[in-house]
């Protein structure tokens, strides 16, 4: 900011402009004194009694006794220090020229609210006075020609007098004056300036102007004096480029002195505008050449938007600069997966002054650059963003190349062969993880040796004299090597052994790969196991049993015999496996297959086909008689319970298919395949049975039959009923209502879940009346819910493909809702994105049928199918479901928890609710709390229950604890997976005012974030299953209004600089710490959050 002038000379004699200029000086400045008088006769004296009294003169121009210019002119004739301003009438804008020509400092118009710009326009007239009176303090040397002595004379003595910075240096003709200077521009002249008489003897002054300026290319300026040229001298003047012209008249002399000195500043001006035009020149052919790409962007508030682009962006990326300014169109360029990373970054630019961070981005062709973006905030005077200045450098070969390091050194460390690197001597200098895996020798022990102290002894001085002799000659060697392991075990290996070159193709190493044939042959035989037999029973497998089946048949062909397979399928086997676990299911069928193997004759045969199936081969002329004898002793032995190592009682009860060569097939895979039938029928039976196959029907055919048979009684004869899954809100924690899943309670069987017979049921057009059942059955319990007393309870039925297509759903609502008198709104529909897009124009329009009925609809499963957003904004509906499958893992993976909070995000902007289905556990109902979900079910409140289970939640006033800690309380989590360390923080953080939450792992850390308001967080870096740099990058995703720290005594930092390069981490702190400095980092982290974290995402929701 520029300073206003604290002693001001008010030359006016308008009182009323006197006072208006006084009180507004007053006002914006008060520190300023202002002496205000009336004529210039009175300002001169003023000045002559004490000029040093002020630092600048405000002078109006039309005056009693003269002008504000003549007052000018004895300021700037005598050299006096003082800024000078001069005010103009509006529309004397030519007056206020002519002012500013003989040394004004500025000029102000008095139109409009001028008085309000006064002290502004005083404030940088003085700033320009000092800057231009602290560059004249050197003398400026003046040629001047002139051959009248007298006008000689005056114009020495008074540029003595009033202007001693001049210094002039007489010539008498144009001849001398061209002597005075260089032949060529190359060479600097003496002079500053050049003052010519017009008349000068021989060449008058414009020829010496022509030579000077045309011949040598001197850039002198020039300023013309003449008592006699007319228009024509003065043109000529003007054409060649003279700076001024003075006419001798009355007086000329006294404004002599500002004119050289504008003439001076037109040159200076000059030599400035053909630097910056050779400067740009030189920048334009730099940008040409370089590879980097400048730019420039507008600062609009928050947005940045595009002013400049350099032209090489044409030949670097083939993008023509024009259209690179057009809005969006570095959005629409930057790769899909970096640009949530990159826009969420660019907040930080205007915060922080400068960014700088690397993204993928495609060019004109398509193709994908990695570009490394420096960015520089530029501030005016009032620290207001105004302008943004860029870079871009393509990094594509930089990190093609780190990738490519990157892929070598992972080959290197992942591969099973041990690789040896040596230099000429022999001495080696690196090993990869798979020599100290074969030899048994760690890296140190080896690095620093010759490769000889592997030398088992079995190769005599011959082998190795010829395998130098081989690598020296041809570069290459390969064969066999026996070689002895650090415990002094003998072992073979092939060796392939290479010279490396350098750029110059000079031997530089020599590089060893060998693999450990012992460890291969004993992989291989391993291979050939795995193969045929069952890793876990070391029965033969489905393969080697079913070359042995095909043997014996071929035997029974040809002895005129016969085989029987039994199959032998575990009952309910995968429930054991989710109540006691893999391993004890495990034990279990080891313990199933010795009983059945106990039972079997030496010349049967035992194989495990599946997890949870056996087959049994049996041979003989007698094999189809001992068939079904057989199967029922296999049931008998298996009756009996298991008792398992942990004192477990396990029941493996099976179903056995029977099938007998050759009546029932005549090859091994469909023996199997009948056997395979059998077993599925008397599964279909009830299980703990055998069956034998019979020709008429194959399983599969039989199993639908049977299945849509029953299905076509279910409605006559009730074996239908609904079961209800309350739906809660989650502000409060009540039911607020329900959705009523189908069950089938077949007799026989038992209650059958919807997934094992709704598919059929669609494919057979059952699910259309089923569908009307499913309506008219929900209508049924609101109404006797709602006479009961029970408050009213939202109850929403799940509608199939098939039913929607039909012409008769409209109608089905509307007559199950009239005839048990249940309010339209009680009724809720949820459809699929799948159905609704199969035709969504017709779905439209099936909608708004319903929606004019009063129903409300939800559209399920949302997130699975494919609906375009502009259907979706016009399909009708009330609410959205979040599918199960990506509320399981919101609380620790970063996709799942994107898509979810993406969806409660587009419906509440598009006004509608979002239920979240399958939630299980306190984590994923904090999360989904904290990220505004609206309703949820699952398992965590309750499964589907039968009608009168769930009245009896609704009459106990069952709802769902929501707890949820004081949002204005400082919570730290602090994560370590070792407990000395957890209780040394809170130790040393006691009596701070924290809440501090303890995880003893990332995962942990996560489920305590899902379900706590957590400001901080302070995580150790080395931690088993995820580092702390993957778990705060997970928190910066999943909870990106925190502020993270990472603590380590691990002295690798990649990781962690890359973390904070890449925002997941605030602050790195190091073990061990000092207390009062942890304390200290803590407190800078809470108040960052307070004073950038907070408001920031206040803003975001808001």
């Amino acid at each position: 900011m520029h300073t206003v002038p604290s002693r001001i000379l008010f030359l006016e004699d308008n009182s009323a402009d006197a006072d208006l200029g006084r009180r507004a000086l007053a006002s914006s400045a008060p520190d300023t004194t202002v002496e205000i008088v009336t004529t210039v006769g009175a300002a001169i004296e003023r000045l002559q009694a004490g000029a040093a009294d002020f630092e600048a003169i405000l002078a109006d121009l039309k005056l009693p006794d003269g002008s504000g210019l003549d007052l000018l002119a004895h300021v700037r004739g005598r050299g006096l220090p003082l800024a000078f301003v001069v005010l103009t009438g509006s529309g004397d804008e030519a007056s206020a020229l002519a002012a500013l020509k003989a040394g004004a400092d500025d000029y102000l118009c008095k139109h409009g609210h001028y008085a309000d710009r006064l002290a502004r326009v005083l404030a940088g007239a003085l700033n320009r006075f000092r800057s231009d009176f602290a560059r004249k303090g050197r003398l400026v040397r003046v040629l001047y020609a002139e051959h009248n002595r007298f006008d000689i004379d005056l114009t020495l003595r008074h540029f003595a007098e009033h202007a001693p910075l001049f210094r002039l240096e007489v010539v008498g003709s144009g001849e001398e004056v061209l002597a005075h200077l260089p032949e060529h521009a190359d060479d600097a002249p003496d002079y500053d300036l050049l003052l010519l008489d017009y008349q000068l003897p021989a060449l008058n002054a414009l020829e010496v102007a022509k030579t000077v300026r045309d011949q040598r290319g001197l850039e002198l300026p020039i300023v013309l004096v003449t008592g006699q040229g007319g228009e024509d001298v003065v043109a000529a003047a003007l054409r060649l480029g003279l700076e001024d012209y003075v006419i001798k008249k009355e007086r000329y002399l006294e404004g002599l002195p500002a004119i050289l000195e504008s003439a001076l500043k037109q040159a200076q001006l000059r030599r400035e505008q053909a630097s910056l035009r050779q400067t740009s020149t030189r920048m334009a052919h730099l940008l040409s050449a370089s590879p980097t790409i400048l730019y420039a962007l507008r600062v609009d508030g928050t947005r940045l938007l595009p002013a400049w682009i350099s032209d090489n962006i044409s030949r670097v990326m083939g993008f023509p600069p024009a259209e690179c300014l057009a809005p969006g169109w570095w959005t629409t360029h930057l790769h899909v997966d970096d640009r949530n990373r990159v826009l969420n970054a660019q907040p930080r630019l205007l915060g922080e002054g400068s960014l700088t961070h690397e993204y993928r981005f495609h060019d004109s062709t398509g193709a994908v650059r990695w570009l490394r973006d420096d960015m520089r905030l530029l501030r005016d005077a009032k620290g207001q963003p105004v302008e943004v200045i860029g870079s871009w450098n393509d990094l594509s070969a930089e990190h093609a190349f780190r990738e490519r390091q990157r892929l070598q050194a992972t080959a290197l460390d992942s591969t099973r062969d041990g690789v040896i690197i040596t230099d000429l001597t022999g001495e080696i200098i690196s090993v990869n993880p798979g020599f100290c895996e074969i030899t048994a020798y760690a890296a140190s022990e080896a690095i620093g040796r010759n490769p000889r102290f592997l030398q088992s002894g079995r190769h005599d001085r011959p082998f190795y004299q010829a395998m130098w002799a081989s690598l020296v000659q041809t570069g290459h060697w390969q064969g066999e090597v026996w070689n002895r392991r650090a415990d002094g075990e003998i072992y073979l290996q092939w060796a392939t052994l290479s010279v490396v070159r350098d750029e110059q193709g000079r031997p530089s190493h020599y590089v060893g790969v060998f693999t450990d044939l012992t460890k291969l042959k004993r992989s291989q035989e391993q291979v050939e196991r795995l193969a045929h037999y069952d890793p876990l029973t070391g029965l033969p497998n489905r393969l080697l049993l079913r070359s042995l089946l095909q043997h014996g048949l071929d035997r029974a062909q040809r002895e005129d015999g016969k085989t029987a397979v039994l199959i032998v399928n575990l009952d309910h086997f995968k429930e054991v496996n989710e109540s006691l676990g893999h391993a004890l299911g495990d034990e279990l069928l080891l313990a199933v297959s010795a009983r059945l193997s106990a039972r079997l004759r030496q010349e049967d045969t035992l194989g495990r086909l599946a997890a949870d199936e056996f087959a049994v081969v049996l041979e003989g002329r007698q094999a189809a008689e001992h068939a079904e004898s057989t199967a029922r002793d296999l049931l008998a032995i298996l009756a009996a319970p298991f008792v398992l190592a942990d004192g477990h009682e396990a029941y493996a009860r099976a179903s056995v298919g029977v099938s007998v060569f050759p009546q029932d097939a005549t090859t091994a895979n469909d023996l199997l395949r009948s056997a395979t039938a059998a077993m599925h029928r008397a599964k279909d039976r009830g299980g703990n049975q055998y069956a034998l196959y019979t020709g008429e029907l194959g399983q599969g055919a039989l199993e639908r039959l049977e299945t849509e048979n029953a299905l076509r009684r279910v409605l006559s004869q009730g074996e239908l009923l609904l079961h209800y899954q309350p739906k809660l809100d989650l502000g409060s924690g009540l039911i607020v209502g329900a959705e009523a899943l189908l069950r089938w309670q077949r007799p026989g069987v038992g209650l059958v879940p919807p997934g094992s017979f709704i598919p059929l049921a669609e494919r057979s057009g059952l699910i259309v009346p089923i569908g009307a059942w499913v309506i008219d059955e929900a209508c049924r319990q609101i109404r006797a819910w709602t006479e009961a007393g029970l408050p009213a309870v939202k109850v929403a039925v799940n509608v199939s493909a098939r039913q929607f297509a039909s012409n008769e759903l409209e109608s089905v609502v509307a007559g199950a809702l009239s005839r048990h008198g249940v309010d339209p709104r009680m009724l809720g529909l949820e459809l699929t994105e799948s159905m609704l897009m199969a035709a969504p124009g017709q779905a439209i329009e099936r909608l708004l049928r319903l929606r004019a009925i009063g129903v409300g609809l939800s559209l399920d499963d949302f997130g699975t199918g494919y609906s375009s957003l502009s259907y979706l904004s016009r399909f009708p509906v009330d609410e959205l479901k979040i599918d199960r499958s990506f509320v399981n893992d919101i609380v620790t993976d970063p996709k799942a928890a994107n898509i979810a909070t993406s969806v409660i995000a587009l419906a509440h902007r598009m006004q509608l609710k979002v239920v979240a289905e399958g939630v299980e556990t306190e984590a994923q109902l904090g999360y989904l709390r904290k990220n505004g979900c609206d309703q949820m079910q699952g398992f965590l409140f309750s499964a589907a229950v039968a009608a009168d289970d769930f009245a009896r939640l609704m009459v106990e006033g069952r709802s769902l604890a929501i707890s949820a800690a004081p949002s204005d309380v400082r919570t730290l989590l602090v994560v370590d997976d070792e407990p000395n360390i957890l209780s040394s923080i809170r130790r040393v953080l006691r009596g701070q005012g924290y809440r501090v939450l303890t995880a003893a792992s990332g995962h942990e850390g996560l489920e305590l974030l899902a379900s706590n308001e957590v400001q901080v967080i302070l995580s150790d870096q080395r931690m088993p299953q995820m580092s702390g740099t993957e778990f705060l990058g997970r928190v910066k995703l999943l909870h990106p209004d925190t502020v993270r720290l990472v603590i380590s005594g691990y002295t690798q930092l990649d990781s962690i600089i890359d973390a904070v390069n890449q925002g997941s981490i605030y602050k790195f702190l190091t073990k061990p710490w000092e207390e009062s400095q942890l304390r200290e980092h803590l407190r800078d982290a809470f108040a960052y959050y307070e004073a950038i974290v907070k408001p920031r995402s206040s803003g975001q929701r808001v």
